[in-house]
């Protein structure tokens, strides 16, 4: 490892130059810095709580994990790797169900958290969307954790 860090250094106080007076030890507190930024994923990792289908359509239900815990919840149907976002919200969705040619979403009132979605549309790729707000608040606890994808 310290073989492989020496030719860097090397490089980066040639890049800088000599005439900055740059040394070992501060180029060496640019490393952990470095390997941070290289390390880091900028893709959120995604948790499905739901994911439903047939031989033609799939319904995934998920959330990102965010720093803070109101990270919104997403419903996307895929069909033929074409995506598309039906729902977005906060603290609303408690179920996702494809039944025929209906994708069912059970819902809290959704005057009860935050509803990204302006306006959900009546039918994507050919499967209408249902949108059932019978749904309890006390219901909310009852949602399935999301699995890492």
């Amino acid at each position: 490892m310290v073989n492989i860090l020496i030719p860097g250094l090397e490089f980066i106080l040639v890049t800088l130059g000599k005439n900055h007076n740059v040394s070992y030890m501060n180029a060496l507190l640019f490393i952990p810095f470095i390997s941070i930024f290289i390390g880091c994923k900028f893709d959120e990792p995604k948790f499905v709580r739901k994911q439903v289908g047939n031989n033609d359509v799939t319904v995934k239900w998920y959330f990102h994990s965010y720093i803070t815990n109101q990270s919104p919840d997403f419903v996307v149907v895929e069909k033929d790797g074409d995506k598309k976002e039906i729902y977005k919200a906060t603290d609303v969705v408690l179920n996702v169900t494809l039944k025929e040619h209906n994708i069912i979403l059970k819902l809290v009132e959704p005057s009860k958290g935050l509803v990204f979605t302006k306006k959900v549309e009546n039918e994507v790729f050919g499967y209408k969307i249902i949108l059932d707000t019978t749904g309890t608040y006390d219901e909310l606890r009852l949602r399935p954790d999301g699995v890492k994808q």
